[in-house]
């Protein structure tokens, strides 16, 4: 078992109804998510060790929370009661050509109150492997960053591998915001979920192939030779509509690019779908599958957490492979 660590800020999800639009709806699903905790919940589902850094408010509210992280296998032990409350974010899922939507309440919350002096990253880290985070934390609040550049500094230095989820998010922070935070962070980072957005339109890379496929494979080319990044994958996603999409997988290692092949498929629910891509590129990494088995573990895990309502990722590692080995298969009996 693997003993991994995760950083970021636990969320309240509140989902209008029955493709609702929020301004109308009288109700609302309620469902606890954010990407670290979606990534912690999946690898714990996948047999590993997984300890979140958070906070939470002193009330019914961050009891519940915990509840569900407990129930879900996740050590709580690193999660501060601090004064503050709950992030919240409200979703209106789209329909048929109406895109999904959603609306931020977090400011103030029981995280971004927290300072550099509440983390003793020594103790946090002890027997610690992998240490994991995404951009959407560095976005929260200058503190936030600091604090997310320090953590990935210390584990670069007790040579635990450091995995990073750009992870861009407009309405946290501007593109310039996240390009600079990237660039602090990258240089700590050993595997780094990136796709061809987060290079053009926040790194800013261009004078590049024409092709998709090239083109992404020069920009991780490229990084790789700054930063010193060893791994990179990320999802290219087409949208049919709310209901129909096409994922495929990329991942790039010493040198080569590799890829699965296009997949079509329902969406019940497509938030969380890149916190299970990652966390079973992770798990493949952790399991020391080959480049393909790793690529095609990580898309099944995707593609599964889209079949399913909420955030957070409810499948073993037998589920997943099940579903890799068996992709026409209707019924299990």
């Amino acid at each position: 078992m693997t003993k991994i660590v995760t950083l970021g800020e636990v969320l309240l999800r509140l989902n209008a109804p029955s493709y609702e639009r929020l301004k109308e709806t009288g109700m609302f699903e309620r469902f606890i998510g954010g990407a670290e905790v979606n990534v912690s919940v999946a690898l714990s589902q996948f047999g590993h060790e997984v300890s979140l850094v958070s906070a939470l408010p002193p009330n019914d509210v961050g009891e519940n929370a915990l509840a569900f992280l407990r129930k879900n296998q996740v050590d709580v032990s690193k999660v501060k009661s601090v004064e503050g409350r709950m992030g919240i974010y409200f979703v209106e899922e789209g329909y048929g050509s109406r895109p999904s939507k959603v609306t931020y309440d977090r400011s103030y919350s029981s995280f971004t109150n927290l300072t550099a002096e509440d983390f003793d990253w020594e103790e946090i880290f002890e027997g610690c492997s992998l240490f994991y985070v995404s951009g959407i934390t560095p976005a929260l609040s200058p503190v936030a960053k600091a604090i997310t550049l320090e953590a990935c500094k210390e584990a670069e230095r007790n040579g635990i591998t450091v995995c990073f989820d750009c992870n861009y998010r407009s309405k946290l922070w501007s593109q310039s915001e996240a390009k600079e935070a990237f660039e602090e962070i990258f240089p700590y980072v050993d595997i780094c979920f990136a796709g061809m957005k987060d290079f053009e339109y926040t790194l800013g890379y261009g004078d590049s192939p024409s092709t998709d496929r090239e083109r992404l494979r020069y920009y991780y080319e490229k990084a790789s030779e700054r930063y010193g990044i060893s791994v990179f994958a990320c999802t290219d996603r087409h949208v049919m509509d709310g209901q129909q999409h096409r994922l495929q997988g990329f991942l790039y290692k010493d040198g080569s690019l590799h890829e699965t092949s296009p997949h079509t498929f329902k969406v019940l629910d497509r938030i969380g779908g890149g916190d299970s891509f990652a966390s079973g590129v992770i798990h493949g990494n952790l399991k020391n599958y080959d480049i393909q088995e790793i690529l095609e573990f990580g898309l099944g895990a995707s593609i599964l957490k889209h079949t399913v309502k909420g955030d957070h990722f409810s499948f073993t590692e037998a589920d997943v492979t099940d579903l890799v080995q068996s992709q026409t298969v209707d019924v299990a009996r």
